[in-house]
């Protein structure tokens, strides 16, 4: 398999849809329909290390809860649980970037990442965006008021229990980073938040 090279089908202004050609393993030339937040897709750069977003995944101290959030979503059509998460500005570190998206979509502020996954794809069969998980304590009373008019959230504070529970509904629609992070909280607790990175704020 070998990458030949990409061209712009369509330039939006958060996204481009490119068409890339390849070599398939038997030597045929193929192409391939994806899109990126980037100019030149991940494929032709190589620069895949910088994560393009940051989900958070936020503990809250005082409380003792896991901070989740129950925001509509457009592609979905429905509200979506999940974790507040938002693009890093160019040259934005990562932590600067939790914290502005935390505080934006939630009005807690983040007090210590306890630690981050490196950049990893999203949906690695229809586009080259990386994100990062920041796993982080918070604080604060929670708010919406920082929210844009496109942003419809509702904020949840939940333990083990009433994360369990959430699990275990049928009739909602989870991210699938978020279930797998509010699944490993339920069975590790606050473990899960444990790591050895500290990075305060």
């Amino acid at each position: 398999m070998k990458i030949i090279k990409s061209s712009i089908v369509t330039k939006l202004k958060f996204v481009t849809l490119f068409a890339v050609s390849y070599l398939d393993r038997k030597g045929n030339t193929k192409r391939w329909h994806m899109v990126s937040r980037s100019e030149q897709p991940k494929c032709i750069t190589g620069k895949n290390r910088r994560p393009d977003a940051a989900i958070i995944v936020p503990y809250h101290r005082q409380k003792q809860k896991l901070v989740v959030i129950r925001e509509f979503r457009i592609p979905v059509g429905d509200y979506m649980y999940g974790f507040p998460a938002g693009l890093l500005d160019p040259g934005e570190d990562l932590a600067v970037a939790a914290g502005r998206e935390l505080h934006e979509e939630t009005g807690l502020n983040l007090i210590r990442v306890c630690r981050h996954s490196p950049a990893i794809f999203s949906s690695a069969g229809i586009t080259d965006e990386t994100i990062a998980m920041i796993f982080a304590e918070v604080e604060g009373t929670p708010s919406i008021r920082h929210n844009q008019d496109s942003e419809d959230i509702e904020i949840l504070l939940m333990d083990r229990d009433e994360v369990r529970c959430l699990l275990n509904r049928r009739d909602i629609v989870f991210g699938a980073r978020a279930w797998l992070s509010m699944d490993a909280y339920v069975r590790m607790g606050t473990d899960y938040f444990a790591g050895n990175q500290s990075i305060a704020t």
